[in-house]
């Protein structure tokens, strides 16, 4: 397998998570409240925090074992705090390059994109009628089903009324018109991780549902 091919491989299987589901658009999910602590302090701040951190190591150990074979139990373990390692994890076949860039996981939307914008117009492997741009496309599609809340995720490619400032079609970076990065809230996020499309029914990336005060207020066995 070639080092292109591993690497656009690689950015799709984490965009896709496993087991997905068709999903009717229901406005009501876009405003699911977060579940509330009885705390003597602010509890949200605090909450978002843990969630995203989470997903930060989630992410940290599939770009660590796609590049370097190994995840953070190995590299700093004292971040782990005793939790499962992946399972089923690969090292992907990729050039000292492109591992170094995938090692690096802060920033990785950003490298990966542009890694998958130069080329656009390559037919991705085994898939013989697919260009890049047009699974990124696909994948955005999926992600914006997934989650119930709108066009919120776009591939390399989006018409001229969807580019940056109405003039362009490429889009590196998912944004919208004015080029201000779309948000989502912590239950979409989890309807995508999950690869369910509930916020509430663990699966994907996360069989066992998201650790933390958040994820677990929405699981729905909590």
């Amino acid at each position: 397998m070639s080092a292109s091919a591993s690497v656009l491989s690689l950015s799709f299987l984490f965009l896709i998570s496993f087991g997905l589901v068709g999903l009717s658009h229901a406005a009501s999910k876009c405003s699911v409240p977060t579940p509330l602590i009885n705390i003597p302090i602010f509890p949200t701040d605090i909450d978002l925090l843990q969630f995203a951190l989470n997903l930060e190591h989630m992410e940290a150990d599939w770009f660590l074992y796609g590049a370097l074979g190994y995840g953070l139990d190995a590299v700093a373990p004292e971040l782990v705090m005793g939790g499962p390692p992946p399972i089923g994890a690969t090292k992907a076949n990729l050039d000292n390059l492109l591992a170094g860039l995938l090692a690096v996981e802060s920033g990785q939307d950003a490298v990966i994109r542009t890694l998958l914008y130069e080329r656009a117009n390559e037919v991705v492997q085994p898939y013989k009628n697919l260009t890049v741009a047009e699974f990124t496309t696909k994948v955005s599609e999926l992600r914006n089903k997934l989650a119930s809340c709108g066009v919120k995720d776009e591939g390399l490619l989006v018409p001229v009324g969807w580019g940056a400032e109405n003039k362009t079609n490429s889009n590196v970076l998912s944004a919208n018109v004015n080029s201000v990065a779309y948000k989502r809230t912590p239950a979409e996020i989890l309807r995508i991780v999950y690869g369910t499309g509930d916020e509430g029914t663990p699966g994907g990336f996360l069989p066992k549902g998201g650790d933390g005060a958040i994820a677990r207020g929405l699981l729905k066995f909590a």
